[in-house]
This record gives C-alpha cells, structure tokens and sequence, in this order.
C-alpha cells in the first residue's frame, strides 16, 4: 500500500528499567520543640519535693543542732522530744548548774514561747532585777518619759525597761561591758529572783555563739549578785519586789 511509506515507527521511551512503583514517603525530621515525656515531669517533681523536704528539715533542726553542740561542749545531757526541736539541755557551766530549755510564758493575754537559761543564786543580799529590751513601738512611745533607774547609760536606759530594788548596787550588775553585750540583741530580757536568774529570747535560740555569750553574762552577773552583803528585808518584802517585776517590766 502505496501510503505506507510516508509512515515512520513510533518508539515509546521506557522510563526505568523496572516496573512502574508508586513514590516512597520520605520520613519526617523530628520535632526539636517536641515536649519530653510525662515520666521526665513526675521525676523533676519528685525530686523538687525531696530537695525542699531536705532543705526544711535543715533549716528546721538548726535550734536541735546548736543544743546539742552547746550540750557537748559543756559534757551535759540534750533533751528532744521529736528530733527536730532542742527541749532541754542540763549541765554545768563555769562551775554553776545552768538549765537551758524552752518556756510558754503568759504575762500577757497571748503565750510568749522563748528560750530561756537559768542558774541557781544564793542571793543573800535579795537582789531583784527585771530588765527587758523595748520594741521599737515601745522605744517610741517612751522615749520623753525618763528611766526611774540610773545607770550612767543614757542610750541604754531608753532602750530597755528596768526595775530593781537595789539602786545601789545597780551598776556593779549592769556593767558597761554587760549594757554593751545586752544592746546587741533586739529582744532580751534577763530577770534576777531570790534563788535564781535568767536570760530569755524569743523562740529556739539557734546560734551556739549568742546562747555561750548570754549565759557567760547570766553567770557573770550571778557571781556579783552572790558577793553582795546581806541586807534585812523580809519574805513579803522580796516577793512584792519579785510581783514589781512582772508590772515595770
């Protein structure tokens, strides 16, 4: 047939040398911003929270610990009732029986819960003594009205409210070295009966140092007030000296 040869043969283009395929997925780069898993929460939780328990009991028994050093420095007994507060610790200090312990006192209509540290006194010249540093309301409030007690300390006196029934022998207790340690502390008391004497702090005293000072200056007092003469006065007489305490001071 004539118009056959106008006809060329068509060539189809293999593309590939192998059956036809459908394209693969190309896999998808992980997420830089994808969050951790749940179990990394709950163990940063877990630790957080023994890491605070940790640090609370720390901070908690630092009263316990500083006992119970003052305790072994001075080889006396440590009392606690759940190994986490100091109760007590009993012993001797420079030679006179000290007890050092926590107290609620009710002087006021709410309880004061303060540390306190007591020595025994012979006393025979009945020497009484309240002393208590003022707040800074009560140092403002009282700050025109003048101490009824002399002691050469114009600071010290608006500082602090005073009673004693031994204007005299005032001074030989309250030192420049004793009125200088007592203005270091913002709330001190120290209080002189017929038998005994003591300092007191608000709350768990927790510094070894502060509580070794205030008792080397109760005892320091106590060895003067025992040299004292003896002076005629009767029991009512010291305990309506004793009752002064608790209303000037």
């Amino acid at each position: 047939m004539p118009h056959n040869r106008f006809l060329k043969p068509v060539r189809i283009a293999q593309l590939g040398t192998g059956p036809l395929r459908a394209p693969r997925p190309e896999p998808q780069p992980p997420n830089p911003h994808q969050p951790p898993p749940i179990w990394v929460f709950l163990l940063a939780a877990i630790a957080l929270s023994t890491a605070v328990a940790i640090a609370w009991v720390w901070i908690r028994r630092r009263a316990y610990r500083a006992w119970k050093g003052f305790a072994a420095a001075i080889g006396g007994e440590f009392r606690s009732d759940d190994n986490l507060s100091p109760r007590l610790v009993s012993g001797e200090f420079r030679g006179r029986p000290l007890i050092l312990e926590t107290a609620t006192s009710h002087e006021d209509e709410a309880g004061y819960y303060h540390t306190r540290g007591r020595a025994p006194l012979k006393n025979i010249g009945s020497f009484i003594l309240g002393l208590r540093r003022k707040s800074l309301l009560e140092a403002a409030q009282t700050r025109n009205q003048p101490s009824p007690f002399f002691v050469e300390d114009p600071d010290f006196e608006r500082q602090f409210f005073l009673y004693c029934n031994d204007s005299d022998n005032l001074p030989a207790v309250l030192t420049p070295e004793a009125r200088r340690e007592l203005l270091r502390y913002h709330d001190v008391e120290i209080y002189v009966r017929m038998g005994e004497m003591e300092w007191r702090r608000a709350g768990e005293q927790s510094d070894v140092r502060v509580i070794e000072r205030l008792t080397n200056l109760l005892i320091d007092m106590a060895d003067t007030i025992d040299g004292f003469p003896s002076r005629g006065r009767s029991l009512t007489q010291v305990l309506a000296d004793e009752k002064m305490i608790e209303k000037g001071v």
